[in-house]
């Protein structure tokens, strides 16, 4: 074996033991999390710094993925996504570090994925092909010689989009002024204004001196065959010597306290006022002492946790900005704690930090009280735990990046798998003043520091793309006729390679399952259904859950109107983060805190096919067992005691909320478009879109206005009169996940908690509209678009096995070649709806015209599909991961509980399945009319660049601004 094993090592909170084993050639560590998790993981990292802003790091990340020495198709990774029954594929660029993480359930999967992902990393075929990084990093585009010349590349577009947002320029900011030495100065995902000096040589000259096997760490995780891991392995690891390792351990500068003032972009006409962002980031020591990073933590949720945590309380009481958070900010080897105000004036920075220090210094007077302690230590212990053995997100991975945490830097790989050791610690020292001395130490008494002010300014990123396109046209024009016709033979040879399919014998390479490897096997149990109040059901989902409780109360909303949901909607954000008639805000936090895994509430929609909607009001929480009283009764007191009439605790949380939904605008406009888009068409959608997209948005920037304006009874009235409605015994029903035996108890205990709600008598149920058909674009300051497209339902294309294949092929086939690879967009997608509507959307997509006429060619495309017997066989596995990711106790409750409101059934998921192994080409090339028939009427609904938008004012019926 080239393998030793050096040491062995207990994991008793991951119920795993760690095996570590060296590779004495090289000096590569590989660490294996050995248990009986089938959700195998395997993560190899590379110590990656980055030297300049020109994304170099995240270039290689996507880069490496495009072909390699054993799998030379054009994006094995793609291949791997068909063809794969993975439960995670992944790679990502940190601040200082590259990782690439898999998983699988199926042994002989996960040995493929792990070979693939090695010979990419280590013989990727870029070093022989210049159009890899112009298609992944950047390009000259100039496909005829009298076009304008442009820039595109996939991290181009990309980053374009990430780093449009404010959040994400605050925390570039925040690296730069902290670190100004050192390679955390550099934004790792790349600037678009330097990723376009990234040149060819630099990039292979990167990766051959940082993707060597010595400079690596390796992570194996899971019930697995080590000796065959380790072979793999060996395969890349014998024979390569010693290389460098590249050492992330930085010297930490000295002190001083840094200003730096910037601007973002707003949309060109969008008024400034109260939009700046204003921020205090200290140094607080290094990723490697867990302690002092879950301390922080710890600190964090003391101080800014909820409206009335101190700090917050007194910056949002002298009125410094919208909202105000705190984060603790793991930057790679140091780390940081920053207090971030949002939708400011600059000229109160001076102020805010006055009221920062102030507010800590009483802080440290006062002393923090000791139950808030306990509390916030409680349900930190309740988190881990619950994520420890939670299987909906893959173990294996969160662990590999938890290990390297530490690791990476020379650290106990194993200090952040082990959180029960440090949370004794913790709280020993938190009872003599520990958490009190690191405000101190860390805050108070840190002048490692800098402030930050980001002004807003309108128009910026549209001046700024004007500057480019005319700087490009400006190095155009000097460019004599061989130049130029130079960049259009790259630009069609790029197109030709984006165009060609590979060849069979490239893609015979790609390790795929057979039809014997796969199975329609359901796991998953439906919910029992039984009495439960007066006219209420009690739905239990029999599951062993660690001797958790999770108990949701489903209250029947079935007889209130559309123009109630945006009441409703902020009624469910409120409970539990306003005060109530017994508690403050801070006491009731501590309390959820001290005896629960967290409350919430929220609108469920289900939708049944010929029917209305089926809708409640849910309120949800999560307690151990011994724990159920208390927990049912917060939830009885959230429910019936909240402060409805609490106008300024109210205008704060819809402030924060208001700010949450910009976020969502920045990162994930693309759910938005496809969700507003399918609206037009669906009720449920409809109605979801009053309760969490742009309509609620819109609805809580005009109740933030009402009550600034001290105009907000009107709104306080409404939320206490349906809150009156909900509280009826009628409407009341319970769903619970746990084993069986005790669901009398739970049921009893509900049932004493409410028995004096008064019976009311119920309304009809309402008959819900659906949205104005029309095509829609909502302007944003962002230098990139979303652009959804939803159609009205067609029977042909309700749940059937081969529309789910047929999605899987759009997807990772034509949509992906199409919009990411040819179009630049960082990302497209497809989802079919169970009426049989279609649904399209882009993702950080420099198109809207383009991106839109691929969707609606969309039928010439399913003329054309010749699948070999192989390709068909890749989509139905591929199709089938989708459909059978691991899911935890709690989940797969929540599943079968949709499942039977929806009038499908757990054993609708199995005929789905099976329907999927059946499918035959003609099948999918038989749903080309239906989805001609479709796409014959659809809405759009596109959030993006103004400019652009403007362009193609067309074809759009109306055109808002978002912010």
């Amino acid at each position: 074996m080239t393998f030793q094993l050096i040491e062995t090592h207990s994991l008793e909170d991951i119920q795993s033991q760690g095996q570590l084993y060296l590779h004495p050639e090289t000096g590569a560590q590989v660490l294996w999390l050995k248990n009986d998790d089938t959700n195998r993981a395997f993560t190899i990292s590379f110590n990656t710094p980055p030297y300049s802003d020109n994304g170099i790091t995240h270039i290689i990340e996507h880069s490496v993925l495009n072909g390699s020495k054993k799998y030379p198709t054009k994006e094995p990774f793609v291949e791997l996504l068909k063809g794969s029954l993975n439960t995670f594929v992944n790679a990502m660029t940190f601040s200082d570090k590259t990782i690439y993480p898999v998983a699988s359930t199926n042994q002989k999967d996960f040995s493929n994925l792990m070979g693939v992902y090695l010979d990419a990393v280590f013989q990727p075929n870029f070093y022989d092909n210049d159009l890899i990084l112009a298609q992944e990093g950047w390009h000259y585009h100039l496909e005829k010689a009298e076009d304008d010349l442009i820039y595109k590349g996939v991290v181009f577009n990309e980053m374009k989009g990430a780093t449009a947002s404010p959040e994400q320029q605050l925390y570039n900011h925040m690296m730069r002024m902290l670190y100004p030495d050192t390679f955390y100065q550099y934004e790792s995902g790349g600037l678009p204004s330097a990723i376009t000096d990234l040149t060819q040589a630099e990039f292979i000259d990167y990766h051959r001196k940082h993707y060597h096997p010595s400079n690596s760490l390796t992570i194996i995780y899971g019930d697995l065959d080590i000796d065959q891991a380790l072979a793999q392995l060996g395969e890349y690891f014998d024979g390569k010597g010693k290389g460098q390792v590249v050492d992330l351990q930085i010297p930490i500068q000295k002190p001083a306290v840094r200003d730096l003032k910037d601007s973002y972009s707003l949309a060109q006409g969008d008024d400034p006022t109260n939009k700046d962002y204003l921020a205090l980031v200290w140094h607080t020591g290094l990723t490697t002492n867990s302690l002092e990073g879950t301390a922080l933590e710890v600190i964090n949720k003391l101080l800014m946790g909820h409206n009335e945590a101190p700090l917050k309380k007194a910056l949002l009481e002298a009125d410094i900005a919208a909202d105000v958070w705190g984060e603790v900010n793991d930057f790679g080897y140091p780390t940081g704690y920053a207090i971030v105000a949002k939708h400011t004036d600059a000229e109160k920075q001076a102020q805010f930090k006055q009221i920062v220090f102030d507010s800590l210094q009483e802080v440290l007077v006062q002393g923090l009280d000791k139950d808030q302690i306990e509390a916030a230590l409680n349900r930190l212990t309740f988190v881990l735990k619950e994520e420890a053995i939670s299987e909906s997100s893959p173990r294996g991975v969160i662990a590999g990046m938890k290990v390297l945490s530490s690791w990476q830097y020379q650290g106990n790989p194993y200090q952040n798998l082990e959180f029960t050791p440090i949370l004794d610690e913790l709280r020993t020292k938190a009872a003599n003043g520990y958490l009190e001395d690191l405000i101190r130490e860390k805050l108070v008494n840190n002048d490692y520091l800098a402030q930050i002010t980001l002004v807003a300014e309108p128009g910026k990123s549209d001046k700024h793309e004007e500057k480019v396109l005319a700087d490009l046209q400006a190095y155009k024009a000097q460019l004599d006729s061989d130049q130029v016709q130079a960049m259009v033979d790259k630009t069609q040879a790029l197109i030709e390679r984006q165009e060609a399919s590979d060849t069979p014998e490239d893609l015979a390479t790609i390790p795929m399952l057979t039809r014997q490897d796969l199975k329609a096997d359901l796991d998953l149990e439906a919910v029992k259904v039984s009495a439960f109040g007066i006219k209420g059901k009690a739905y239990n989902a029999d599951l062993f859950t660690s001797g958790i409780d999770y108990l949701q109360l489903f209250i029947d909303i079935s007889d209130l109107p559309n123009s109630a949901y945006p009441h409703l909607g902020l009624l469910a954000a409120l409970m539990g983060r306003i005060p109530t008639q017994s508690h403050s805000e801070t006491d009731l936090q501590t309390l959820m805190d001290l005896h629960t895994g967290g409350l919430a509430a929220g609108i469920n929609i289900y939708e049944v096919p010929g029917q209305e909607p089926k809708t409640y009001f849910v309120i949800k929480g999560k307690a151990l067992e011994a724990s159920l009283d208390q927990m049912v009764d917060l939830m009885k007191e959230i429910f019936l005691e909240s402060q409805w009439t609490a106008q300024k605790d109210i205008l704060q949380r819809i402030q924060a909320m208001i700010s949450s939904f910009q976020n969502r605008i920045n990162y994930g406009a693309n759910a938005l478009v496809m969700n507003r888009a399918l609206a037009q068409y669906k009720a449920s959608m409809f109605l979801n879109e009053q309760v969490s997209g742009i309509d609620f948005y819109n609805f809580l920037k005009a109740s933030r206005d009402a009550l600034k304006a001290d105009q907000g009874e009107s709104l306080t009235s409404e939320l206490q009169a349906l809150a009156d409605q909900l509280a009826n015994p009628d409407r009341l029903s319970l769903f619970y996940v746990g084993q069986a035996d005790r669901l009398d108890t739970i049921k009893a205990k509900v049932a004493t908690s409410f028995k004096d709600l008064a019976s009311q008598a119920m309304g009809p149920a309402v008959t819900h509209p659906t949205g104005q058909v029309q095509n829609e674009a909502f302007v944003t300051a962002q230098d990139v678009n979303y652009v959804g497209l939803s159609t009205p339902a067609l029977a042909d294309l309700t749940y059937a096995g081969k529309v789910y294949v047929l999605g899987t092929i759009l997807r990772l086939d034509y949509l992906w070649n199409n919009v990411r690879v040819k179009g630049g967009a960082y990302g497209a997608g497809f989802r079919h709806v169970r009426t049989g509507n279609i649904e399209f959307a882009s993702y950080r997509d420099p198109n809207i015209d383009k991106t839109l006429a691929t969707y609606l060619n969309t039928p010439a495309y399913i003329d054309n599909l010749a699948l070999t017997d192989q390709d068909l066989l890749k989509y139905i596995i591929g199709t089938l991961s989708s459909m059978d990711q691991p899911l935890s106790a709690y989940d797969k409750g929540v599943k079968a509980l949709s499942l039977y409101l929806t009038g499908q059934g757990v054993d609708s998921l199995k005929t789905y399945k099976e329907e999927v192994l059946a499918v035959q080409e003609a099948d999918l090339k038989g749903l080309a009319d239906s989805f001609r028939q479709a796409l014959a009427s659809y809405s759009k609904v596109v959030i993006g660049n103004k400019t652009q938008i403007q362009a193609e004012a067309d074809q759009f019926d109306q055109i808002y601004d978002l912010f």
